[in-house]
């Protein structure tokens, strides 16, 4: 156990660097070696918490490896969609070392995330789901996964570090350091709420894609209800889940982002947007390309509702528009 609290002490040193009066966005900046300590036992209680949750994946069908969390008593497993694509059925590994199988139900492979339901009766550790809409850069987040496959001679591994980056489509960007077999793992706020699945592995092991549990949240029906949709794209805004207003961008002025024509059946002509508008602002936030408007547009998901300015000649109209999914409008 002190080896343990040693290295958790190291791995924080390392992260938030050895300058502890340097502040860090989102989190309160340790002043001293007891800060440190008092951080050292919020990330120990998150691990002691949820570790057992934590769940290896193995398919004979696939022959892929991956990790799990269990997200309800009755055995309910969220991953990500590429670990179990092609397979129907996949063994479950507890820490522990006792192992069970699941059924593979619904996937969003645009999200890169599935659910899964043991087929075994009982009653099994499990997280409490948070929200990754509340994370902001810098937040603290700790990552968990059967980093290289399943050991029996170790618990599954802790990382320990920031949020990076909010993107677009339900992601956001970690530098918790990842390898193969972390796929599909759960990743926690410093609360020990689960706010993420482990999706993609950067090149240099430190900037890693986690899908967020709020997108989850919004797909989750369909996941239990073995719907399976979307394609992974290497474009985040060409997803087809991804919200859009319906318009097609000619250029910008001074006044925002300029419409060369509006999508016939559209949330933008519902709406009233016209060819010729300009897109001052969106929701509150002044855009200047169509670069930053899609970033903006992007924060929100199909389904919901956002405040636009559009410019008009001379008058500045405010707009609601209801988003809807890529998908959608843009049937194949």
């Amino acid at each position: 156990m002190i080896r343990y609290k040693y290295t958790v002490l190291m791995m924080i040193i390392a992260v938030l660097g050895v300058n502890f009066t340097q502040a860090v966005i989102g989190a309160p900046a340790p002043r001293g070696i007891e800060d440190l300590k008092a951080l050292q036992n919020r990330v120990q209680q998150v691990v002691e918490k949820n570790q057992k949750a934590t769940v290896a994946l193995n398919s004979n069908e696939n022959g892929a490896w991956g990790s799990g969390v269990v997200v309800s008593a009755d055995g309910r497993i969220l991953t990500a969609a590429h670990v179990v694509q092609g397979a129907e059925y996949v063994s479950v590994i507890f820490p522990d070392g006792s192992e069970t199988k699941a059924k593979v139900l619904g996937a969003n492979r645009s999200k890169d995330t599935a659910m899964l339901q043991i087929v075994r009766g009982g009653e099994y550790p499990y997280v409490e789901i948070g929200n990754s809409d509340s994370l902001e850069v810098g937040d603290l987040l700790v990552a968990m996964g059967h980093a290289g496959g399943y050991d029996p001679l170790r618990r599954p591994p802790v990382r320990f570090g920031r949020l990076i980056s909010q993107n677009v489509a339900d992601f956001f960007t970690s530098d918790c350091t990842l390898i193969g077999g972390d796929s599909g793992g759960p990743i926690f706020d410093i609360s020990g709420k689960l706010v993420g699945i482990n999706s993609s592995i950067g090149f240099d092991l430190k900037a890693n894609n986690h899908a967020g549990i709020s997108g989850i949240k919004a797909d989750w029906d369909k996941l239990a209800a073995s719907e399976t949709w979307g394609s992974l794209s290497a474009n985040p805004f060409a997803n087809n889940d991804s919200p859009v207003l319906g318009v097609v961008i000619a250029g910008s002025n001074a006044q925002g982002v300029v419409l060369s024509a509006v999508v016939p059946g559209s949330p933008a002509e519902h709406a009233g947007v016209q060819r010729g508008d300009v897109i001052r602002s969106v929701a509150g936030i002044r855009v200047r390309d169509g670069g930053e408007l899609l970033v903006e547009i992007n924060r929100f998901r199909a389904g919901q509702e956002l405040e636009i300015e559009v410019v008009r000649g001379r008058r500045v109209i405010p707009m609601s528009i209801m988003l809807t999914r890529r998908g959608e409008l843009y049937k194949q």
